[in-house]
């Protein structure tokens, strides 16, 4: 059985900024980076190397990129 992660990471890839939050040993960390529409792992792997992480850690991601790209009738 695999061990629960003590870490997680939280990001919300959205379409103006990306939202990071870090629990690490109880401890909370948040962090906000432009969203890089062109390539979203730009911010992404920044917000990470801000936030120290390395370490393994459990990823829950969310991303209203494509919802917004639906609504507002843009994209391919």
């Amino acid at each position: 059985m695999k061990k629960a992660s003590t870490t997680v990471l939280g990001v919300d890839i959205g379409g103006t900024f990306t939202d990071f939050v870090l629990i690490e040993e109880g401890r909370i960390s948040v962090h906000k980076r432009l969203t890089t529409p062109s390539d979203p792992s730009i911010a992404l792997l920044a917000g990470v190397d801000f936030l120290g992480l390395d370490v393994q850690a459990d990823v829950v991601h969310g991303s209203t990129i494509a919802t917004n790209a639906l609504l507002e009738r843009r994209g391919a």
